[in-house]
């Protein structure tokens, strides 16, 4: 007999069989398959917008909206004396970073949208840090580190923190500060003020220190930040108030009713406003706020433009005399000397505000010549001729090497 076609004599038939499927199983798949194949769509709709988006953003620049360049840090500067008389060697159109805008050999100044880096020697741009698609409100150095403050959609709220040295981004962030705001930086922090708040952060990292909302129908006038705290004042409707904060606590230390806009002016020496209407200065307690007059500065009607011009955030310039005593500086129109009472000490002409240091208190006291001046009496211990000439007042000065870098309306140094 023959063999049926595909068996092989002697031997076995093999059969595979499909294994069974768990009823189980087979449940699961007949609930779930629906939601999966919703799943699996809606994962391809969600990677399909992410790449229209990312086409959208490209096409409308805004992910290329950020450009910079940085820089090795430039070589140390030997400190020296500051010669008699000193030439102009290079000069920008910048604005100079507030605070202090010399550090390691860098000179920081700022356009409208661009922060540069400048060589202190030459003037030429080490490293820049550039956003197109918003404006600066406010670029501070201090303590090595550049603060960018950025305008976005109406709010001062971008920030970026730079290595002054390298230009290289040490951190980045979105505050929650609405509107236009003004900065000034005292040591380690940074104040930003806006019509209805002021604002504390750290600048080595940019984290809140604190941020306070005024009150309901009350509005900042002007805030002024020292080693004694943040001393803010307020107007809320008809009322105006006097506000002490710590410098780097979220701590209310005082609020106390004033009987009329009060403008602060020293906030480490000691805690002082000044009574716009009379010119008289006033001190307050650091504990409880109690009003002390101390002396009038000058007549009202010298100081009204000058006290237009102040800004609504600031720091105060304070330092120490020979004998250790705590000493701030105040530039209104000339230069106040205010000691720990609050008495005024001395008073010196002046064409811009000073840098106060050790021992002494450099300001430019005429176009053309920086003093440096004793910090206990403010007579003058030495002089620089400047050539040329500044172009007007308004200019601060600060030491770099054997020369000076005056910042005003522009930067200018002085070999």
């Amino acid at each position: 007999m023959s063999e049926p076609d595909g068996l092989s004599s002697g031997e076995p038939s093999q059969v595979t069989t499909a294994p069974a499927v768990h009823p189980a199983l087979a449940d699961y798949r007949t609930r779930t398959t629906r939601s999966m194949r919703i799943y699996a769509a809606v994962l391809a709709a969600l990677a399909l917008l992410t790449v229209l988006a990312v086409r959208a953003a490209y096409s409308h620049g805004e992910l290329v909206h950020v450009s910079g360049r940085t820089a090795a840090a430039p070589p140390p500067v030997p400190i020296g004396s500051t010669a008699d008389s000193v030439a102009l060697t290079w000069r920008s159109a910048d604005r100079p970073a507030a605070g202090t805008p010399i550090q390691d050999g860098v000179v920081v100044g700022y356009d409208s949208g661009t922060v540069h880096g400048l060589d202190a020697r030459t003037g030429k741009v080490r490293w820049y840090y550039a956003r197109s698609d918003e404006t600066l409100c406010s670029v501070l150095q201090q303590d090595a580190t550049t603060i960018a403050i950025y305008n976005r959609h109406g709010n001062c709220d971008q920030v970026t923190g730079l290595v002054t040295a390298t230009g290289a981004i040490k951190w980045q962030r979105t505050m929650t500060d609405n509107g236009s705001t003004e900065a000034a930086s005292a040591p380690n922090v940074v104040l930003t003020v806006a019509r209805y708040s002021v604002h504390v952060i750290d600048n080595a990292g940019g984290l809140d220190r604190w941020n306070w909302i005024a009150p309901d129908h009350c509005s900042v006038d002007r805030a002024l930040a020292g080693s004694q705290g943040v001393l803010i004042s307020t107007t809320c409707g008809g009322e105006h108030r006097l506000v002490l904060r710590g410098l780097t606590s979220d701590e209310l230390k005082w609020s106390v009713t004033v009987p009329r806009a009060m403008v602060p002016v020293a906030a480490s020496a000691f805690l002082g406003a000044l009574d716009p209407s009379t010119g008289i200065l006033h001190s307050y307690s650091a504990d409880k706020g109690a009003d002390t007059p101390s002396g009038q500065l000058a007549q009202p009607a010298l100081l009204t433009t000058a006290l237009a011009e102040l800004p609504r955030a600031a720091a105060a310039a304070g330092g120490l005399t020979a004998d250790g005593e705590p000493l701030e500086v105040l530039w209104l129109g000339r230069l106040y000397s205010f000691a720990k009472v609050g008495t005024i000490d001395w008073s010196a002409a002046a064409t811009g505000p000073a840098t106060v240091r050790a021992l002494d208190v450099l300001a430019a006291v005429d176009d053309s010549t920086v003093q440096r001046l004793a910090s206990a009496t403010g007579r003058p211990a030495a002089s620089v001729a400047l050539s040329p000439a500044l172009p007007g007042g308004g200019y601060r000065a600060f030491e770099f090497g054997n020369g000076l870098l005056m910042a005003g309306a522009d930067l200018r140094m002085y070999q």
